[in-house]
């Protein structure tokens, strides 16, 4: 009975496409691990953006970090901007998981974005829109990669 719950709840947070409460992240700035500074999510240098919203007690979070680098490796190639933020929990939490991403990674401590299910993925316009919007992982990583890409 306790399998079927966990995998009713896994399929749930996987398949769930979650609404955000943050329609528009324009008026969002955060802090940068590093402490080099804040970023608006309305100051998107490229056309599009992908900001991923992850959670330190998430273990489908932690379990797609190197996705989720390897993603932004080829998206930074591809001359896409892309962010992950990390919030959710405590601040010694957040700071330590962010480290897996490095100093650019933004901190969402105060909870500005609501993200309806971790790991979140968000395609942003240049203005801090949202265009569209997934909540967990595709079965095939490289969906999300096209899902980025696409206009």
């Amino acid at each position: 009975m306790r399998r079927l719950a966990f995998l009713i709840c896994a399929a749930v947070v996987l398949c769930a496409c979650g609404r955000s409460k943050t329609a528009a992240w324009g008026s969002i700035v955060l802090p940068k691990l590093d402490g080099s500074g804040s970023v608006s999510l309305a100051s998107c240098p490229t056309p599009r953006c992908l900001a991923v919203y992850v959670a330190p007690w998430c273990h489908y979070c932690r379990a797609a970090t190197p996705l989720i680098r390897e993603l932004r490796r080829v998206l930074r190639s591809q001359q896409v901007e892309s962010w992950v933020v990390v919030g959710l929990d405590r601040e010694p939490a957040v700071r330590e998981y962010a480290r897996s991403f490095g100093g650019d990674t933004l901190l969402d401590l105060q909870n500005a974005i609501e993200p309806g299910g971790v790991p979140h993925f968000y395609v942003l316009d240049n203005k801090g829109a949202v265009l569209r919007q997934i909540a967990g992982l595709p079965p095939d990583p490289r969906e999300l990669l096209a899902w980025t890409l696409q206009n």
